[in-house]
């Protein structure tokens, strides 16, 4: 398995990097209404014009492991684009053959959609096929990224039988109502999504393999932990300058040896955290079930811990001032810890892991 990146995606980091850089305004997530989005248009039609939103797409040339790479830099930005989410929109919606022009307006930036994907072990939305062609859904999915900009929520579905279903509804469906809600993370709106026997039309649903379903649930899963490795990887920078510049004693304290072993610590976390979402990414472009769960919830459970660790050393070594509401510091940590838990705890990622191997 090759984890070097190509110069190709070398470029592709520097291009997203550089323009989420000169458009992300960290302290707007200080200032925002908790009941207002802060995903802009503008900002999707960019990444669209970059060929973000379409790299999934077939024709396009993309791969999850690009994808991913994108990804990292949206968690090192700390933006709330739903970049990954609308790719991975994208790609089933093409996968199982519906609503090819929604696909398109997705993958342009017009439409804002987003997987309504139940957590692992969550209850998930039911559904029941109707005489006139309709499927009618009833759940809730208590926490949905970017589910308050939301217009269109893509539902995995399973029926009574068994059979699993994935629908693309509005939302402005009858019967559907999605609930603002506070999360630690300041950086990304989260709304609770509820769907209380909500006909999806023909044509805007289709029944499909349990492979689909899960297999969006690991690119979801992995896509939080990669997300979390970038905003690791900025905030070790942000630590390393800040203990570089910090001087006490008359002398700069990151030259004591405790805060260097501190330091070091927190470097080989992100670039082990970096390495196991990365040869995991790889996988999900492979059609082997096997070995895409166990790649993905080892990455998941050791880059959520891992990250997690760094967010918090940083937090020591930037003293009094890594706990001032003006430092952007505190932004990345809640991030980190809110992406701990999304797609599956590490807790529930390790068991998951046990299942497979015992």
């Amino acid at each position: 398995m090759e984890l070097v990146i190509t110069e190709e995606q070398e470029a592709l980091v520097e291009a997203v990097r550089q323009w989420l850089d000169a458009t992300s305004d960290l302290e707007g997530a200080r200032s925002a209404n908790p009941g207002q989005s802060r995903i802009r248009r503008e900002g999707l039609a960019a990444a669209s014009a970059m060929g973000l939103l379409s790299l999934l797409r077939a024709g396009e040339g993309g791969t999850h492991a690009d994808l991913t790479l994108v990804v990292e830099e949206v968690g090192r930005a700390a933006t709330p684009l739903p970049i990954g989410q609308s790719a991975l929109v994208c790609r089933v919606l093409d996968d199982v053959g519906i609503a090819a022009d929604t696909a398109a307006g997705v993958a342009e930036g017009k439409i804002v959609a987003v997987p309504a994907q139940p957590e692992p072990g969550a209850e998930r939305v039911a559904a029941v096929e109707q005489a006139d062609g309709t499927l009618s859904l009833s759940g809730r999915v208590p926490l949905v990224v970017g589910g308050l900009a939301a217009e269109l929520f893509l539902v995995p579905a399973v029926a009574a039988d068994g059979s699993h279903f994935v629908a693309l509804v509005p939302a402005t469906a009858d019967g559907l109502s999605r609930t603002v809600r506070t999360a630690l993370d300041l950086t990304r709106d989260f709304a609770s999504v509820t769907l209380d026997g909500v006909r999806v039309p023909s044509g805007s649903w289709a029944r499909t393999a349990e492979g689909t379903v899960e297999a969006l649930a690991d690119a979801l899963a992995l896509h939080h932990a990669a997300d979390a490795v970038g905003a690791a990887d900025r905030l070790l920078e942000m630590t390393v300058q800040y203990v570089r510049e910090r001087r006490q004693f008359g002398r700069a304290v990151g030259s004591f040896q405790a805060v260097k072993h501190h330091c070091a610590t927190m470097a080989l976390d992100v670039e082990c955290a970096r390495i196991t979402v990365r040869a995991a990414s790889q996988v999900l472009d492979s059609a082997d079930r096997a070995a895409r769960r166990a790649q993905v919830s080892s990455a998941a459970s050791f880059a959520g811990e891992a990250c997690s660790r760094v967010a918090g050393t940083a937090l020591q070594l930037h003293g009094g001032m890594g706990f001032t509401w003006e430092h952007d510091l505190h932004l990345l940590l809640r991030r980190v810890k809110t992406g701990e838990l999304l797609g599956g705890s590490p807790r529930h990622h390790r068991a998951r892991l046990l299942d497979l191997v015992a």
